[in-house]
């Protein structure tokens, strides 16, 4: 068994490609038995790979000295295959007493801003889990039940700076309780996992047993199945951003204009996936789970591909979708943008909205003084090109960016460096006596403009953000 185990392990990451050599692994161990096995799995095979590796285990604080001897079982592990442990604790019951949420939720993220961390701080590139086959099939129970597409979890994924990898996805839980009694490895069972208080719990007890006396290989065939729904799913939307980046134009102030004609055109398939990734474009890529929602999304598919009369949807945000007839635009109702161009003389500090902006000459700047300032930039200006105003963007607006042989639009600009479209019309525009852009500060600055001091840099533009 043991040799058959190893083969299908290590098969399974060379086909997957989860591990090269050089690579430092990290190895969640909360004690259990999928973990310890993966742990000394790992080490026992660490020459072979050609990786070095490391554990760490989370102390989540919620059964006392009980879950204390969990880390301490990881620890005498660690010991003994020579392996360096990096153990930590996370007060779960102190977290939700200051900030409540549900306890598995912040576990988990607990968990994992701990896992990042260390792996940011010890050079780790890779972290490994040890999630089995019969883990997916719970998970793929789950995503049904809550009408998600059935996709499991991803045999890897981008983590912080590296990469989550899970090397025994194709394994189930009877090959670990079999490897750990086959090389006498210590483990812990948390006695929650016992009860059926979460909902992973119910399924692992009362569903996936059913399943598994039907057939036994329905959990490996949960692998199989899931490997191959993840690959379509990113094909499907490698097509849909395709066609999306296609079909959309913009307004001068960046905002996104459709037509149903053409976005008629895609595939359902393609618009179910396209609408998603146009709302993540809306809000620059956060997570608003109010936008999802499966009824809104076939709602704005529905209005993105008519093409009579007119339609107004809200959306999170202030954000709204008005179609009349046939195109379709994505309005952010902001209030009032600041329209007048306010005076910026040198030498004093200006207030726009949460910033304050001051620039002088730099010889009149202590270093020290540049310590409390968010960001700041030299340059050199003739007579009529120093900063004259402030004011918000407006429609034609351009700048002359370092190393461009012309000015760029502002609009784009500001897409390309992925600033919220709430934000966009609050940012401060200075503007010089010509009426030329000098900065965007905090975001962009002319080509006058540098990071390096230097005698020919005769003035320095500053900006402080107050929260």
């Amino acid at each position: 068994m043991k040799d058959k185990l190893y083969k299908k392990v290590l098969a399974f990451i060379r086909q997957e490609r989860l591990l090269i050599k050089g690579d430092r692994v990290l190895i969640a161990c909360s004690g259990g038995v999928d973990s310890v096995a993966l742990l000394h799995f790992l080490s026992a095979q660490r020459e072979r790979l050609e990786i070095e590796i490391g554990a760490i285990h989370v102390d989540h604080c919620l059964r006392g000295e009980e879950s204390a001897l969990d880390g301490e079982v990881v620890r005498i592990l660690c010991d003994s295959l020579q392996v360096p442990f990096y153990g930590t604790a996370l007060p779960v019951p102190d977290l939700l007493e200051a900030h409540g949420g549900n306890v598995q939720e912040v576990c988990r993220t607990g968990r994992y801003a701990l896992f990042e961390g260390t792996m940011q701080n010890e050079g780790f590139t890779v972290l490994a889990v040890a999630h089995h086959a019969e883990d997916q099939l719970e998970t793929i129970l789950m995503q049904l039940a809550k009408g998600k597409r059935p996709q499991g979890m991803p045999v890897s994924r981008p983590f912080g700076e590296g990469l989550l990898i899970r090397p025994f996805l194709s394994l189930m839980k009877t090959d670990l309780y079999e490897y750990a009694r086959l090389h006498k490895l210590p483990f812990r069972e948390d006695p929650s996992n016992e009860k059926d208080d979460y909902t992973r719990n119910r399924y692992r007890h009362h569903i996936v047993p059913v399943m598994l006396t039907e057939n036994l290989m329905t959990a490996e065939n949960s692998v199989r199945m899931a490997a191959t729904l993840q690959e379509e799913d990113e094909f499907l939307e490698g097509l849909a951003k395709e066609h999306l980046e296609g079909l959309l134009t913009f307004t001068d102030k960046g905002v996104p204009v459709i037509h149903s004609a053409t976005f008629r055109t895609m595939h359902p398939a393609l618009q179910k996936r396209a609408v998603p990734l146009l709302l993540k474009y809306l809000y620059n890529g956060e997570t608003i789970p109010a936008i999802y929602n499966a009824d809104l999304l076939n709602h704005l598919i529905r209005q993105l591909s008519a093409d009579t009369g007119s339609a107004s949807i809200s959306l999170p945000e202030k954000w709204s979708l008005q179609r009349d007839y046939g195109v379709s635009t994505f309005v952010c109702e902001e209030e009032e943008p600041m329209n007048q161009i306010v005076p910026f003389p040198p030498n004093e500090w200006v207030q726009w909205g949460q910033m304050r902006l001051r620039w002088c000459k730099s010889s009149a700047v202590e270093p020290a003084t540049l310590e409390g300032v968010t960001d700041w930039r030299y340059f050199q200006s003739e007579e009529g090109e120093l900063p004259s105003g402030i004011r918000s963007r407006r429609s034609g607006d351009r700048i002359r960016l370092r190393g461009m042989e012309h000015p760029k639009r502002l609009s784009r600009l500001l897409i390309d460096e992925k600033v919220k479209q709430s934000e966009r019309d609050r940012l401060p525009v200075v503007v010089s006596e010509q009426g030329d852009i000098c900065a965007i500060p905090g975001v962009r600055y002319s080509e006058s403009f540098t990071k390096q001091t230097s005698s020919d840099q005769a003035y320095i533009l500053m900006m402080v953000w107050q929260q």
